[in-house]
């Protein structure tokens, strides 16, 4: 029987990952059925009554059946919620042409290795026991299971390569984290934004003039990209820690963005994670930030506090208002202010052509699933073409912003050798999609079986001091916290989701986003130091028709999920 810590919360932890592997393995032969799920409920018992006899050795029987009646039934509960996790992993967005079966197992297979590699050996021979006989529960083994059990078992054997000690991190202690605030805005609305809130029309004459308004807009934002990467052309080159940045005037070399913190000002950052069309977050958030008065007031007067806005990516799909609502937002804030605003590009932006029609990357394509029959095929291909303009990373001082996370190892050993480095298309592509993992490494082998894979504290930590970096964010991972920081303390990696909201009407309403708590951060960067706060979206307040014009009136075209 497995040995659990007498840490009470550990234990409980330890539970969870328990229960969490089982039900992935469960899962692995395509079906979950009645007598492995009946296995499993019978295991959870043994493990409790075991932990009870073992930590009431002196209770009488009644006292420790009652105690052994309430936790099966919370750890039983816990069953019934990791049960719709794994279901719900059939339903997260996979690049254009990889099978989600394939895209879930390996994610069972990331979960079930960060599982193993949180206990002991023996913990780990026992826990092996454990799934040979519920390979068997329903009277056969099914080559799947066989193969994830073989292929789990040969990840234990495979040696991390980093030690704490060959990595020299670049110290956090200047950054501070406070708890989540509320921010309530000054104003409802804005005249940049008001008169750009309307529905696309369904009348042909009417949609043609506003696409033609917004291929306009597209033309201007990759102009304006243009001056600012023309002026920045070369500036990466030979250059290997962001350090070495120091002194120079903020500049964008090919799709990297570098903002050295000049001495004597103080920078108030506010930045956004994935909005995936949920237009009212972005309206609040701008609001509640106080966005436009900063940048007034600054401008009047330059030793305030100098305000930048940070956006994470994936502005469109999932919520309903993507071109028209989030991505054209975004596009007049950067012209309005281009060295005031970062619009980094999502794995959403990432659009293919095959055949002469425009796919999305990301299955499924909302924002080009709503329009299709509306609008002509080329203007799609004028999205994809903007996207491939689109910045895919900034470096502010010595925190990096990017929308996922890092490369693969194989392809930073091979690729990486400076700054410039970082357009590769390969490295910028992968830091689109990948996830961080609770494990300290991740073999190469299970980093190479999807394009979204994980990567470990250990690999995140040597790529963040090679490139001389203290401190990451990044969206890309739906957390339904909105906020949450990985990695150390205070935190070398905070993962931020600005899309989402139980009563939002942006969304539809059977969107698994619906879960997520919507947050904001504001990175305060003064003498060095980075105070981070993250703070509550208020969505709600402009889902209001007299806040948002969106909300005035139906939308004449339906939205579409498939």
């Amino acid at each position: 029987m497995l040995t659990f810590s007498t840490n009470p919360d550990v234990a409980e932890q330890q539970m969870n990952a328990i229960i969490f592997y089982l039900t992935a393995f469960g899962y692995i032969d395509g079906e979950f059925d009645f007598t492995e799920k009946t296995f499993v409920r019978i295991y959870i018992r043994q493990l409790v009554t075991a932990r009870a006899k073992a930590g009431m050795p002196d209770a009488d029987q009644k006292t420790r059946d009652e105690v052994v009646a309430k936790f099966v039934s919370h750890f039983h509960e816990v069953f019934e919620q990791v049960d719709r996790q794994v279901k719900s992993l059939f339903d997260e967005a996979v690049a254009d042409g990889e099978d989600v079966e394939k895209f879930v197992y390996s994610k069972l297979k990331l979960r079930s290795y960060e599982i193993f590699q949180s206990f002991g050996r023996d913990n780990q021979n026992e826990l092996l026991s454990t799934i040979d006989e519920l390979i068997y529960a329903d009277g056969s083994v099914h080559p799947s299971e066989a193969k994830f059990r073989q292929e789990i078992e040969a990840l234990l054997d495979n040696p991390t390569p980093l030690a704490d000690s060959d990595i020299e991190l670049i110290p956090t202690g200047k950054v501070a984290i406070e708890g989540p605030s509320a921010l309530k805005p000054r104003a409802d609305d804005h005249p940049l934004l008001a008169k750009l809130e309307s529905h696309y029309s369904a009348d042909p004459s009417r949609i043609k003039e506003q696409i033609e308004a917004d291929l306009d807009l597209m033309r201007r934002f990759t102009a304006q990209l243009q001056i600012q990467r023309d002026a920045g052309k070369g500036k990466l080159v030979g250059k290997h820690t962001a350090g070495e940045f120091a002194g120079q005037k903020p500049f964008l070399d090919g799709h990297v963005y570098v903002h050295p913190a000049a001495p004597d000002q103080t920078y108030d950052l506010t930045v956004l994670g994935d909005l995936h069309g949920c237009y009212s977050c972005l309206k609040g958030a701008l609001l509640q930030a106080d966005f436009f008065a900063k940048l007034e007031a600054w401008k009047l007067d330059k030793r305030k506090p100098e305000p930048k806005l940070v956006l994470l990516g994936d502005y469109i799909d999932r919520g309903m208002f993507s071109y028209n609502g989030v991505l054209r937002t975004v596009m007049q804030l950067y012209l309005a202010a281009p060295d005031h605003v970062f619009p980094l590009r999502g794995n959403h932006e990432y659009y293919i052509e095959y055949r002469g029609r425009i796919y999305g990357g990301v299955k499924p394509a909302e924002a080009i699933n709503t329009l299709i029959g509306h609008i002509p095929g080329e203007v799609f291909q004028e999205y994809m073409k903007m996207f491939e303009e689109l910045p895919n990373m900034l470096f502010f001082d010595d925190m990096m912003f990017v929308h996922a996370g890092i490369p693969r190892d194989a392809d930073i050993k091979s690729k990486l050798v400076d700054f410039s480095s970082l357009n590769d298309p390969d490295l910028r592509f992968q830091m689109l999609w990948s996830d961080p993992s609770t494990a300290d490494h991740i073999p190469d082998d299970l980093q190479a079986q999807n394009a979204r894979f994980p990567f470990g504290r250990k690999q995140f930590e040597a790529f963040m001091a090679r490139l001389g970096c203290s401190m990451m964010v990044r969206g890309h991972e739906k957390v339904d916290a909105g906020f949450k920081p990985l990695y150390g303390d205070p935190a070398s990696l905070i993962c931020l989701f600005s899309a989402g909201g139980s009563d939002n009407d942006d969304l539809p309403l059977e969107s698994s986003y619906r879960t997520v708590t919507p947050m904001a951060a504001t990175i305060r960067l003064e003498n060095g130091t980075a105070q981070v706060t993250p703070w509550l979206i208020d969505y709600k307040r402009f889902n209001d028709p007299k806040r948002n014009r969106f909300f005035a009136s139906p939308p004449e075209i339906e939205h579409k999920i498939g």
